[in-house]
């Protein structure tokens, strides 16, 4: 008995999951990026309601999927733009168009509510 209490007072605990809202406010904001190709700056906000601007141009589409780890956008040709995050911001975006990730940094926070 006292080796069953040992190993359940050793247990890790889980972590909580994040609740949706969350993650939400963790995405918003706006982030730049370098293009080598282009040899250009691109700026990408994301709003309160995850409506998504590259450039101060509006993206048709649609979030497929929200973690801590991951933003998931399908645009409207169905190509996907994936935001992977580390544990303190969104870090890389994937551009499946082009078929290139870019590191990504944090410009502003809260600056996109009304996209």
């Amino acid at each position: 008995m006292k080796q069953l209490t040992t190993y359940l007072t050793r247990r890790p605990t889980k972590t909580p999951p994040v609740k949706q809202a969350n993650l939400t406010s963790f995405y918003i904001g706006t982030w730049t990026f370098y293009d080598e190709q282009q040899k250009r700056h691109h700026t990408f906000q994301v709003s309160s309601h995850l409506t998504i601007k590259i450039d101060g141009k509006p993206l048709a589409g649609k979030i497929i999927k929200l973690t801590a780890k991951q933003l998931l956008f399908l645009d409207q040709y169905g190509y996907e733009l994936l935001i992977t995050a580390d544990e303190q911001q969104p870090a890389t975006i994937f551009d499946e168009a082009d078929q290139r990730t870019y590191p990504i940094a944090h410009l502003k926070k809260d600056v996109t509510k009304g996209i």
